[in-house]
């Protein structure tokens, strides 16, 4: 059974959610980890989980949304995890693609680093152009981060693993040109599935189904010429280990 372990329930715009998480579970994907990217999203997702007790809720302000307010937001993070002593933390981070300007969104992630430490809560991890920022923030990133959504070189993946973080793969992975080298660089011990639904779609225009994840492991066990099986039983560890069990 897989773990689709980044998607945003609660942006699908297509798709019921309840259908979203039957047809997922009908497929083998039997639990979903469910970030928001806005303190706006945070009831929501809440609420998403409420409904679905295979959904665990992550709360976190995405860099995308990082603000002059964005800390003063952040005052109420730590009572969402006092009330919901299962949810994650995240998604937060650095995308120097997105705003180069970094102090905001590195201070805002401090944040975040901080009560995943304090709650011992897995932390999720959005971090585009900002290799060099994050190399900084190693020592301080608790042993349960994931590195979500990763599409970065054979070094910095190797790199994020050498630290004992994780990586999250989608199917944005599959459109790098050196996609099975970069595979093989890295530690299969240290790679979740996702599939950033309903975004990172491998057809343009169309949301990404957690259903689907399945086919995403398919695809990685036959770049590492390995049987789907025995790649899907290296993740089912991989989860468990991430989280503790």
């Amino acid at each position: 059974m897989y773990v689709d372990s980044h998607i945003h329930l609660q942006d699908y715009k297509t798709q019921d959610i309840k259908n979203v998480v039957t047809n997922a579970v009908q497929n083998n994907v039997a639990q979903f980890i469910n970030p928001s990217a806005h303190p706006d999203d945070w009831n929501t997702v809440v609420t998403v989980a409420s409904e679905h007790p295979n959904v665990t809720p992550a709360f976190g302000i995405h860099p995308w949304y990082v603000d002059e307010d964005a800390q003063n937001r952040l005052d109420n993070l730590e009572k969402y995890l006092q009330e919901y002593p299962q949810a994650w933390v995240g998604e937060c981070g650095i995308d120097r693609l997105k705003n180069p300007d970094t102090a905001r969104q590195i201070s805002v992630l401090q944040t975040h680093i901080t009560l995943a430490r304090q709650y011992n809560r897995p932390l999720i991890i959005h971090s585009v152009k900002a290799d060099s920022e994050m190399t900084s923030l190693f020592p301080i990133l608790p042993q349960h981060t994931v590195f979500h959504s990763f599409t970065g070189s054979a070094d910095w993946g190797k790199a994020i693993q050498t630290h004992g973080f994780f990586i999250g793969l989608n199917f944005s992975i599959l459109r790098k040109k050196n996609a099975a080298e970069i595979l093989h660089t890295l530690n299969l011990s240290q790679i979740l599935l996702e599939t950033d639904g309903p975004y990172q779609n491998i057809e343009r225009g169309v949301e990404t189904l957690p259903q689907n994840l399945p086919l995403l492991a398919q695809k990685i066990a036959e770049m590492l010429h390995i049987s789907t099986a025995e790649f899907a039983a290296i993740i089912e560890q991989n989860q468990k280990n991430f989280i503790g069990e």
